[in-house]
Order: structure tokens, then sequence, then C-alpha cells
């Protein structure tokens, strides 16, 4: 597919999110990403605001009287090459069966517009609800992007493709000492079962927020394994960021771990020395986990 133009992204951005875009489209669409931060940006919100609406509601079936009155216009919209106008001379006596006069025509709509208009209202006030459920709750999407989301975004946006490390060594131990000499992290860089250790980046997470990536390579397979690394406490004296909730609740020991799945990619998570986190590859969640040799998880 030939290299995409800022409006042929924009069209094909909602069929991204939605998972309706081809393999070859996806390659185009995030190549195009990697050049154009305004684009990226109106994906990155579109997926928040498509996980935030998955989580806060719940499909509700609709009453029987509803169902029969939206088929009911659905019949009367495809009968519409019978609705073409009548000529003056012709009278409703002179009608065919099934064809519709003029004024019964414009009567037929009128309950249409007034249904679609009743929609557009629901949808307006079910997100203006959304929102301030939010703001009530501290979780809104300015306010708060959730790590998870932010390791899986990265990870797509690069392909599953590591960069050049800022600092290369596939030693762990050189890792965690370069972490503490030149950063003031301490941290330890956790060994993953068949996967070379390719270094360290500082990587812009979110918002001027640089935490350590980690980065993994399994040459057998040819993938790699992003593991990007938080200091706890500076998740929470920032304002923007936060945990899954989730995952959060269930990593209580160095041993714990949670899987959640974010467009299509599972993230990892676990909490370790006071650090947290979070890891994502082409692999199943619970696959990835066994690899993560601090975890002692087995399949």
């Amino acid at each position: 597919m030939d290299k995409l133009t800022k409006k042929q992204a924009l069209d094909l951005l909602p069929a991204v999110v939605d998972g309706e875009a081809t393999e070859e489209e996806r390659n185009a669409f995030f190549a195009f990403l990697e050049t154009n931060k305004e684009v990226r940006d109106e994906y990155e919100s579109a997926i928040l605001v498509k996980e935030l609406l998955a989580k806060r509601l719940s499909r509700v079936k609709a009453p029987p009287h509803l169902r029969k009155k939206v088929l009911d216009l659905i019949s009367d919209a495809q009968n519409e090459d019978q609705l073409r106008d009548i000529p003056a001379s012709e009278t409703k006596q002179d009608l065919p069966p099934g064809r519709l006069y003029k004024s019964e025509r414009v009567s037929l709509w009128k309950p249409a517009f007034r249904y679609i208009a009743a929609a557009a209202v629901i949808l307006f006030i079910t997100l203006t609800t959304v929102e301030l459920l939010d703001r009530t709750t501290g979780n809104a999407v300015l306010q708060q992007e959730i790590v998870e989301n932010y390791t899986a975004i990265h990870f797509l946006n690069s392909h599953g493709k590591l960069s050049e490390p800022h600092f290369r060594t596939s030693s762990l131990a050189e890792a965690e000492k370069h972490l503490l000499d030149d950063h003031g992290i301490n941290m330890t860089v956790p060994p993953i079962s068949g996967a070379e250790f390719a270094g360290l980046f500082i990587a812009d997470f979110y918002n001027g927020f640089q935490t350590p990536l980690l980065g993994y390579y399994q040459p057998d397979i040819d993938e790699t394994i992003f593991v990007f690394a938080f200091e706890i406490d500076k998740i929470y004296t920032h304002e923007a960021l936060k945990r899954h909730d989730e995952a959060v609740e269930h990593c209580k020991s160095n041993t714990d771990f949670y899987v959640a799945e974010i467009e299509n990619h599972h993230v990892v998570s676990w909490t370790w020395d006071g650090n947290w986190y979070t890891a994502v590859s082409n692999h199943n969640g619970y696959d990835l986990a066994s690899l993560i040799e601090p975890l002692q998880y087995s399949r």
C-alpha cells in the first residue's frame, strides 16, 4: 500500500480503532503515525475513549416496542424506491397497492426524524454523563491516563520493533548500574527466559513523563518484548497517570501479575521491590508471564 496522506490516515483511523482494517492498511497507518503527531494523538485519544466507554457503558436490550418501531422504520426506508413523486394529475385513489401519497410520505418520515433526534439527545446525555462521572471520580480521560494502555500504544506505534537503545548492553547488571549512576533510578532489570537483553531507553512515555524501557529480543522466533519500568511513587505524584485499577488490586506480592487485553495485545503488569512493570509483545499474556523469571509462573 502506498504512503498515506493525512486525509487518508484520518479516514482510515475508525477502521483501525475498530479492528476492521486490513493488515496492509494497519501497517500503512502506523507507519504514517511515526511522522505525524497530530494524527497519532487523534488515534491515542480514540483508543482511550473506546476503552472508557466499553468499561463504563453496559449494553441494554431494547424493549420490544422500540425494536418493532425501529424495524418498521427500516422496512419503510427499504421501500424508498416506491416513494417517488406522484404527478399532479394522479390522485390517491389512482395509486397501486403499497404506493404512498405525498402527504403520507411526509407523515411517515416525521416519526423517523423524531427518533433520530431522540437518539442524538440520548448519545449527548450519555457522553456528558460519562464525562461528569469521570470528573467526579478523578479518572477523566483528560486528567489521568492508564499506563497499561500507553504500554500497548507504544508497542503498536513502533510495530513491535526496537530502535537503537540509549544504552546498549547485554548485561542486566550493567543496565541496573547505568540506571542508578546516570539517572538515579534504583531498579531491578528482570531476566526473561529465551530472550536476549538488547539494552535500555529512557522513553518519553506520556506527555513529558520519562521512564525506562527495557528491550528484549528472541532471536529464535524474531520477536521483541517491551518492558516499561516505573517508580511507583512517581506514578502517584504524576497527576496525568495511573495504573490499571484491577492490576493494582491483583498484584500484591512480587510473583503476582495481571494480564490486560488492550488493542488485541496482552499487557502483563506486576510489582517488584517498590517498582511497577508492564510488559507487552506479540505473545499471549500468560505465555509472556511464564517467560518472566521473577514471576515464577508456568503454563
